[in-house]
């Protein structure tokens, strides 16, 4: 395919006319469907395309399938906010459950016209001449590589979507299962089998409560500390708020209440959300929540642990609870007390054919090791190369310290947008919830694009700059500025490079209303004395189309009329005519 290069808008077009544009999103998973749905609602003379590797739609919610995989988010924050599901069989659904949602929702809107399943993205190049971005890709079931061309390049692949092997010496030496929690084997069966997991991060926690009643006995691979919490978001339940439980189902008797009584879900859902939104005040130094969170963190392992209470002495970090996102990890403390889980604080010196060699030299034989190491979230894009203006690589840019402004815009990227950037996730609040904001902003970004007959914009270097000294100002006050290994910072003691400086609701108003004066623009026009030929030929679409220019009448704002102050309406009697008139004369007079 011959680039087409990018489409101007006539100068003798109508100033509502919006130029042709195409958009390139490379990911179908929450924010691609996002895209799937929100942008044909809302962005004409639109051509839309989504690729992605898989073949469903769910990203990282298609991808897991390791037993016990749950959102540590209750469900009924993580949803789109215009897709409420009544339906979640408990506050912390499994993930096939939240697989299932995305597929509905995607559905239900028609979004799966617009995507291409089984492509692997590969790299993207900026061709300035051409305004357009190059796209290579590579379709799975041939091995077929081939390029495709956009205005716009979106990409939505988020950071949990690149797994690796953890370096272990001898690895895959294994001659028994060997298995990664990122890509499960759905085949294997634990049952009765000697089973090693390694690793004690967000996805151990689930996993192993999950198939420990069903091995023989299981060696778990512990190296680093860790802080579990007592009961996660459970108390933004009010009934639950005292509640020593981490999860609880919802009885199907409620569940169709929700279903048949839609305010009471909303309602129920205000309750939930609200709880969630103000838990940043658990990182904030010193603040009260922090203290309590604290407190209760500790007292809840030692308690869990007590019958082992040397794990605790070993799990127990020598930072401070929240330093890094704290797992609430149901079942697990009470898993690694049970006499068939063989707790190992010390590292892997290498694998062997039949089992693992620990840092004291000590042989351990298994049947089956499983990596629970999660995913690489350095922000690297060595095997998926992005290049901007003239010709730099985002990977060379990005080599020292990451940043986008707003998350969404790298330096030197023109018409390239990001979902969950650089400090593009929620400390607190729901991730769909902010992406659903970013995707809104993206929509504004594209329609001026459209408008204004703009070739490309790219965030100002000092844009970026002013954005990424607020996310230092922000998190020096903050739990994240102790030194501990986090998946949201290259080094125990850098810089936050996940978390957005604040909560969801804080992203959602910073994003409200675009800062457009914060990017530089190429046009289609030449000269600044031309800058506003976009206002075309004095027309409207409706006025050259011969329909109806009246539509804003259907959408009036009415102002109320103001409110009367009621104690002085009483109290105070109607003028008769007589004394209106001399009200009226003394005023002519007075003037």
């Amino acid at each position: 395919m011959q680039c087409p290069g990018a489409v101007p808008k006539p100068p003798d077009a109508p100033v509502d006319y919006a130029r042709p544009i195409k958009v390139v999103c490379i990911g179908a998973g929450m924010s691609g469907i996002l895209c799937g749905i929100r942008f044909p609602q809302t962005i004409p003379n639109l051509d839309l395309r989504i690729y992605d590797k898989n073949d469903e739609v769910g990203g990282v919610w298609y991808e897991n399938k390791y037993p016990g995989v749950t959102c540590d988010v209750p469900s009924h924050c993580f949803q789109y906010t215009f897709a409420n599901n009544p339906n979640w069989s408990y506050f912390f659904s499994p993930g096939q459950e939240i697989a299932e949602y995305f597929n509905d929702i995607a559905e239900r809107y028609d979004v799966k016209k617009y995507i291409r399943f089984g492509h692997l993205f590969k790299s993207a190049r900026w061709l300035q001449d051409q305004a357009q971005w190059e796209i290579t890709l590579l379709r799975l079931r041939d091995s077929l590589e081939f390029k495709d061309y956009c205005d716009v390049f979106v990409k939505a692949t988020g950071n949990l979507n690149k797994w690796a092997w953890p370096q272990i010496p001898g690895l895959q030496e294994f001659q028994g299962p060997l298995i990664h929690s990122a890509n499960w084997d759905e085949s294997f069966d634990p049952t009765g089998k000697r089973v090693a997991v390694v690793g004690y991060g967000a996805t151990a926690v689930q996993l192993v409560p999950a198939i420990l009643p069903k091995v023989k006995y299981m060696d778990h691979y512990v190296r680093g500390q860790a802080w579990i919490s007592p009961a996660g978001y459970v108390a933004a339940d009010p009934r639950k708020a005292n509640a020593d439980i981490h999860n609880f189902e919802h009885s199907q008797e409620e569940r169709d209440r929700f279903a048949q009584d839609p305010k009471s879900y909303i309602q129920y859902r205000h309750t939930v959300e609200n709880y969630v939104n103000k838990a940043q005040l658990i990182h904030w130094v010193g603040s009260e929540m922090n203290r309590t969170f604290s407190k209760a963190t500790e007292e809840s392992m030692k308690r869990r642990l007590a019958r082992k209470p040397e794990i605790f002495d070993h799990l127990k970090p020598t930072y401070p609870v929240a330093c890094r996102r704290v797992s609430p990890g149901p079942k697990y403390l009470e898993s690694l007390v049970e006499d068939n889980l063989n707790f190992i604080p010390k590292g892997i010196k290498r694998v062997i054919e039949n089992g693992i060699v620990d840092d004291d030299g000590t042989l351990r034989e298994v049947d089956a090791i499983i990596c629970a190491t999660g995913f690489n979230t350095e922000l690297r894009l060595d095997e998926t190369p992005i290049y901007g203006l003239g010709g730099v690589s985002l990977d060379d840019l990005w080599s020292s310290e990451p940043g986008a402004y707003m998350s969404i815009f790298p330096e030197k990227m023109p018409n390239l947008f990001l979902f969950v950037g650089p400090n593009g996730a929620p400390g607190a609040g729901s991730t769909i919830h902010m992406s659903e904001c970013v995707c809104e902003y993206m929509i504004k970004c594209i329609q001026k694009i459209q408008r204004e007959n703009i070739r490309s914009m790219v965030a100002k270097d000092v844009s970026i700059r002013a954005f990424m000294k607020q996310v230092d100002r922000y998190f020096a006050k903050s739990t994240f500025a102790f030194t501990c290994n986090n998946w949201a910072k290259r080094t125990a003691n850098g810089r936050m490079l996940g978390y957005w400086p604040g909560s969801a609701v804080h992203q959602r108003a910073t994003l409200a209303a675009p800062r457009f004066e914060d990017f530089e623009y190429t046009s289609f026009t030449e000269g600044e004395e031309d800058m506003l030929e976009w206002m075309g030929n004095g027309m409207i679409m409706a006025s050259m189309e011969d329909t109806s220019t009246t539509g804003y009448l259907d959408n009036v704002q009415v102002p109320p009329p103001p409110r009367r102050n009621v104690l002085h309406a009483v109290l105070t009697p109607p003028l008769q005519e007589e004394d209106q008139f001399f009200a009226i004369e003394k005023s002519a007079t007075a003037a």
